[in-house]
């Protein structure tokens, strides 16, 4: 705990780690590879344990070691092969989905409506297995095998909500063109939008059973799929990826966490971009470059492909508002509070690339 805390306040205000930081850190690794040593392996494999190996992986996160963050990882995977598989780990206190998530905000803020989950081994589970997925670009360690690719929350009834006209452009689009694991990806990613955002509207708080839920369903699938031969379904799978990161995996205290993933999306899309034998429904090209704007904003190069691809966009819309453009984006998916600053300020942009003033009725 103590190397922990050191870590995260020297590198949010020095960006290196002091000496007393790393006397606690070998402090915890002495502790660490006293438990894993004793004879008696209860203790080794124990919440605590569990706890202590997130911790480390945290920290190595923070000051970008990604080689130790992959051997904490597998030690993690280790001793949840021991406690029988992340089925097995305790449910009442969450340890399956910290286990599988690592490192990401435990509170979810929705400006008035605030959404907090619980601070336990389960949440970091999931979250440290997830957060080294997306850092590197390899594949999960956990739950491959019993990974369902069927709609999570989609066809639960949670949600009612219709995007017309688009509605049933983009079904058939995603019906046809799109394969069927992405699809249902798309489908519960939608979902989560249209209820986080009836949330915010209505200041009521998201469940968080429903919210972890939703958080492992969506990203295992999406980080065990790959369409490398394919542009336009791995220009989909990177963008519901950088999507959901956004949401589920945010790092307030790290300058652009997912350089990687941000990479593979923007190729993904370069290489839709020149494939001209796609036809693509005029939502969903909006979607993938306004988010592609949004997601990698800090990006310092600002390839002009992507500012005229948006231009584009735009302009094959026929809309000229920012509530218009919002509301076909949520034929997509969007989540208010998280997307509209950066995405307002983009569609602004373009709107002056084009020569055109923007109507204001927001």
């Amino acid at each position: 705990m103590m190397f922990s805390v050191q870590a995260f306040v020297e590198n949010t205000l020095h960006d290196q780690l002091s000496t007393l930081a790393y006397f606690h850190y070998g402090q915890t690794l002495q502790l660490l590879q006293a438990r894993l040593n004793a004879f008696d392996q209860t203790l080794a494999i124990s919440d605590s344990t569990i706890m202590v190996v997130i911790t480390l992986a945290q920290a190595a996160e923070l000051t970008r070691d990604f080689a130790a963050v992959a051997n904490h990882v597998k030690g993690l995977k280790k001793i949840v092969s021991l406690r029988g598989g992340v089925r097995a780990l305790n449910t009442h206190n969450n340890m399956q989905v910290k286990v599988c998530r690592c490192v990401s905000s435990s509170v979810y803020k929705i400006h008035t409506c605030t959404l907090v989950f619980p601070k336990d081994n389960a949440e970091n589970v999931a979250r440290a297995d997830l957060a080294y997925a997306l850092l590197s670009g390899h594949r999960p360690c956990l739950l491959g095998e019993s990974l369902s690719w069927d709609c999570f929350i989609a066809n639960s009834g949670l949600i009612q909500c219709k995007h017309e006209p688009h509605d049933a452009n983009i079904r058939a689009f995603a019906d046809t063109a799109m394969d069927a694991r992405l699809h249902n990806a798309l489908r519960d990613l939608h979902a989560f939008s249209c209820l986080s955002n009836l949330a915010y509207q209505t200041t009521r708080k998201l469940s968080p059973e429903t919210y972890n839920e939703v958080m492992i369903s969506i990203l295992y699938r999406l980080t065990h799929l790959s369409f490398k031969s394919d542009p336009l379904q791995e220009a989909m799978r990177s963008g519901l990826l950088a999507f959901s990161s956004a949401i589920f995996m945010q790092r307030q205290f790290m300058e652009r966490p997912y350089d990687h993933l941000l990479n593979v999306y923007s190729d993904s899309l370069s290489r839709l971009r020149k494939a001209t034998d796609i036809d693509i429904p005029v939502p969903i090209v909006l979607w993938l470059t306004m988010l592609s704007h949004v997601v990698n904003h800090e990006d310092s190069s600002d390839e002009e492909w992507r500012k005229v691809w948006l231009d584009e966009a735009i302009s094959h819309t026929g809309i000229d508002s920012w509530s218009q453009t919002r509301e076909m984006l949520k034929s997509v998916m969007w989540v208010d509070f998280i997307h509209d600053r950066l995405g307002k300020k983009a569609f602004e942009s373009a709107i002056l690339r084009l020569g055109k003033a923007p109507r204001i009725d927001d």
